[in-house]
């Protein structure tokens, strides 16, 4: 075993042992909350809806909510002291202190994963993939385990997310998404206040997916230089609004910002957008499951479809998975740009039946599933 996973293994075992510590003098608190962010700083999408909603329904229950540890390290000592006492504990990405110690009993952990649908592979779907982690990491921090429950947008994500979290099926809960909800049920206006000639543009809402760096890296495509290329060819009533994933590095943007046909928003959220744009493109996001609800047209620039299979994957072939138009060449990019114009219409029915399901009273439903007595 390497020194790396030498110490991986006492670091378990030490943090296994003040766990274990601070909850013998500790008796479960039932009204006690916590939410755990990681993606950002503030709730957004599903626990953003389920807290709100759990403050209507439950106003008696104690709330936390805290930023969770990302790495090993001394902050996860304040992650377990939250969780020592806590009776429920609702996550929507990874969640390390769960991975390292097994949660007491009456302590459960609830998953409502940040993206809606089942695109990528994620999670130990990806295991002993290039992005994904060893089997020897796995045997000392097993990602996606002690999850009590996990709630999913549809019975055809269910399958996917329960091989992903390594859950029974019966621990799956497929009741719609809280983000689609908030998505189609609270639009709020748009995130800028465009000058008039802006306001006219076609908008077309660029939002590329997360990748991997280092030795995890997934392929070799780089979006600056893309757009970079492309924009050299836009029309002159075509507005590019680019949404960087929140682990993007927004230096590389740099050089685009102060291009008249391009914003790039370090601030706002892909969905804010959506309501507001005429078409979207993307590569490997499942926001496009979520952007066909507005039945616009979209596309995925996928000019590394093999190596990004080859060293990630999906979980049904990518044809299947979209309605969208798959565009695998610069060319075929900004062809597909200089077609788009506003108000153009595309079916994307079968992609909201199968990957959103509902969106009218999924949340409330949720929070009772959760909280309710059984």
């Amino acid at each position: 075993m390497s020194i790396k996973y030498t110490i991986l293994k006492w670091y378990k075992q030490i943090v296994n042992s003040y766990y274990q510590l601070i909850t013998l003098f500790s008796p479960i608190r039932k009204e006690k909350v916590v939410f755990f962010l990681y993606r950002g700083s503030k709730l957004e999408g599903n626990l953003q809806m389920v807290f709100e909603e759990l403050k209507k329904q439950f106003p008696s229950k104690e709330i936390y909510i805290q930023t969770s540890a990302k790495k090993v390290g001394l902050t996860i000592l304040k992650d377990l002291w939250l969780i020592r006492d806590a009776e429920t504990i609702l996550i929507d990405d990874y969640f390390l202190a769960g991975y390292l110690v097994t949660p007491r009993k009456g302590t459960r952990i609830i998953q409502l994963w940040h993206a809606t649908g089942a695109f990528k592979k994620f999670g130990l779907s990806t295991r002993n993939t290039q992005f994904g982690p060893s089997e020897k990491y796995l045997e000392i921090l097993p990602i996606h385990q002690h999850y009590t429950a996990a709630y999913v947008s549809t019975d055809i994500s269910a399958k996917y997310f329960s091989e992903a979290f390594g859950m029974s099926p019966t621990q799956i809960f497929a009741m719609g998404s809280p983000r689609a909800e908030q998505l189609m049920c609270h639009v709020a206006p748009p995130p800028v206040k465009f000058s008039h000639q802006k306001k006219n543009m076609t908008k077309i809402l660029i939002a590329p997916t997360y990748r991997a760096g280092k030795v995890h890296q997934e392929s070799l495509l780089r979006w600056t230089d893309e757009v970079q290329e492309i924009v050299k060819q836009l029309p002159k009533n075509t507005l590019l609004i680019i949404v960087l994933h929140p682990y993007e590095n927004t230096r590389d943007w740099t050089p685009l910002m102060n291009h008249p046909q391009i914003y790039v928003d370090l601030q706002s959220s892909a969905n804010a957008w959506m309501p507001h744009v005429d078409a979207f493109i993307t590569d490997y996001s499942s926001a496009i499951f979520e952007f066909a609800l507005f039945e616009k047209p979209l596309a995925h620039y996928i000019p590394d479809l093999e190596e990004y299979t080859k060293n990630r994957g999906f979980y049904r072939p990518i044809k299947e998975i979209t309605d969208g138009d798959l565009l695998h060449s610069r060319k075929q990019l900004i062809e597909w740009i200089n077609q788009r114009h506003q108000h153009e219409h595309l079916n994307t029915e079968r992609m909201v039946r199968e990957n959103i399901g509902v969106v009218s009273g999924v949340t409330e439903k949720i929070v009772q599933h959760i909280f309710e007595p059984k």
